[in-house]
C-alpha cells in the first residue's frame, strides 16, 4: 500500500502542471458515456499503465536490488564476525573469573585477575557498541539506497512515459492499478520493452 502511495505522489508531482476535472453526479445513479466522437477524443487523450509493474521489471530496479543484496550481505558477514569477537571476549571473561574464584578459594592475590577482567569488561561494552552502531548504520544506509534507487528508476520512467504521451498525443497517464475502467490504452508492456531494449 505504501509503494502505491508513493506512486500517487509522484505522478501528482510529475503531471502537475495539468489540471482535470471529473463530472460525478449528485443523484448517485451513474450512467454509460456514450462512445461519442467527443468522448473518443477524451479517451484518447488518456493513457494507462501499471506502475508497479513497470517499476518492479525496470532493468535498473533489477540492478539495484542486486546491489542492496551485496551490500547487506557484507555487511550482515562484518556483524557476524564482531559478534564472533564479542563471544571469544565473553568466554575470556569467564575464564579470568574462574581463576578469581580460585584464588579466592586458595587465599592468594587476585588483584592482577580483577585488573584483567575489568579490561576484558570494558572490550566487552565496546563491541556491543560497535555491533549496535554498525547495525543501525547499516539500517539507515540501505533505506538511503532504496529511496535513492526509486527516485533515479521513477525519473527514467517518467521520461519514458513523456515519449509515450507525445506518442499517442495524450495529456495525461494514469496509474491503471488506482483507475477501474472498462476501456483503455494501457502502454505497460510497452514501457517495459522501451526500458529493457536501452
Amino acid at each position: 500500500m505504501v509503494f502505491k502511495e508513493k506512486f500517487l505522489l509522484l505522478f501528482l508531482f510529475f503531471f502537475a502542471p495539468t489540471v482535470f476535472c471529473f463530472e460525478i453526479p449528485i443523484n448517485g445513479v451513474v450512467e454509460r458515456i456514450d462512445e461519442t466522437v467527443e468522448n473518443k477524443d477524451i479517451q484518447n487523450n488518456i493513457i494507462f499503465v501499471d506502475m508497479e509493474k513497470v517499476f518492479n521489471s525496470h532493468p535498473m530496479t533489477l540492478e539495484y536490488k542486486r546491489e542492496i543484496k551485496t551490500f547487506g550481505k557484507t555487511r550482515k558477514d562484518a556483524i557476524e564476525n564482531l559478534v564472533k569477537e564479542l563471544n571469544a571476549l565473553k568466554e575470556q571473561a569467564k575464564i579470568v573469573n574462574l581463576k578469581i574464584s580460585e584464588a579466592k578459594s586458595e587465599n592468594r592475590s587476585f588483584d592482577d585477575l580483577f585488573k584483567q577482567l575489568s579490561d576484558i569488561r570494558g572490550l566487552i561494552n565496546d563491541k556491543k557498541s560497535e555491533i549496535s552502531d554498525l547495525a543501525e548504520r547499516t539500517k539507515t544506509e540501505i533505506v538511503l539506497m532504496e529511496e535513492r534507487n526509486t527516485a533515479e528508476v521513477l525519473k527514467d520512467i517518467e521520461s519514458l512515459l513523456k515519449k509515450e504521451l507525445k506518442k499517442y498525443k495524450a495529456t495525461i497517464v494514469l496509474d491503471k492499478q488506482s483507475v477501474v475502467i472498462e476501456k483503455c490504452r494501457d502502454i505497460t508492456n510497452e514501457v517495459i520493452k522501451m526500458a529493457k531494449d536501452r
